[in-house]
């Protein structure tokens, strides 16, 4: 029983993309961003808008920065996160992340976005991420959403947005594949939900602060998890 969003029949899929990442992979690109040391001393949030179920907040709470969620429909596992003194649980909007004209605060965005549903959507939230973020703008995409094919029409948009209009800061490649079930099937599939990843996935990472020329795109490929200590600040390499 495998759902994951580049495998099996778009009849099998789920119809809005809800396919739920594992927590390690918004935990390597808060190690790559130094752990959100930049958000925290800014006061930013982690703004995730297609949040799910929350796992990539996970990696803000445990840092301590503010966490945002929003989502078209609340599966928002508020008993993950804690609530104390030193915690507050993520703030959730229920609404269309398309329809925010300006982010709920000043934030990065980091988010798992919708891949199929809608055609054109994923490069819609890119875009859409890239105008409101305050500082980094970052989604975790199959590696073939960079290669996008014979479609012409596509093909020249997505070209344009990587070489043109906002070319990335860099593109973390990550060198385990996760599994990423859909959301209402993990309580069915059990200890099976997150093993067994078949597809390539990678951070694509933009800061809307800084310009990027045509082709100075960094590519990066982070290490297995057991290395996770091995995992530098992107910027420590960019600028080196």
């Amino acid at each position: 029983m495998r759902g994951e969003i580049s495998s099996g029949r778009y009849s099998k899929r789920h119809p809005l993309d809800w396919y739920v990442d594992p927590t390690w992979c918004a935990e390597q690109l808060a190690l790559a961003l130094d752990g959100y040391w930049y958000e925290r001393a800014h006061k930013l949030a982690i703004w995730d808008p297609c949040c799910g179920m929350g796992n990539t907040l996970d990696a803000a709470q445990s840092r301590g920065v503010a966490m945002i969620g929003s989502d078209l429909v609340d599966n928002l596992q508020r008993d993950n996160f804690l609530d104390d003194e030193d915690h507050q649980p993520p703030q959730f909007i229920n609404r269309d992340f398309l329809e925010f004209g300006r982010a709920p605060a000043p934030c990065s965005i980091i988010c798992n976005p919708p891949y199929s549903y809608k055609k054109g959507i994923a490069e819609r939230f890119a875009r859409h991420a890239i105008a409101l973020a305050t500082k980094h703008a970052c989604i975790l995409m199959p590696n073939k959403w960079l290669a996008p094919g014979k479609d012409v029409k596509v093909w020249s948009n997505r070209l344009r947005l990587f070489r043109e209009d906002h070319p990335p800061l860099a593109v973390l490649h990550l060198s385990e594949r996760p599994s990423m079930p859909p959301g209402d099937k993990i309580r069915a599939m059990g200890s099976r939900a997150f093993r067994g990843g078949m597809i390539d996935y990678t951070w694509i990472v933009w800061d809307v602060t800084r310009d990027v020329a045509p082709g100075q795109t960094r590519t990066i490929w982070l290490p297995p998890l057991h290395r996770n200590d091995e995992i530098r600040p992107i910027w420590e390499m960019i600028d080196a």
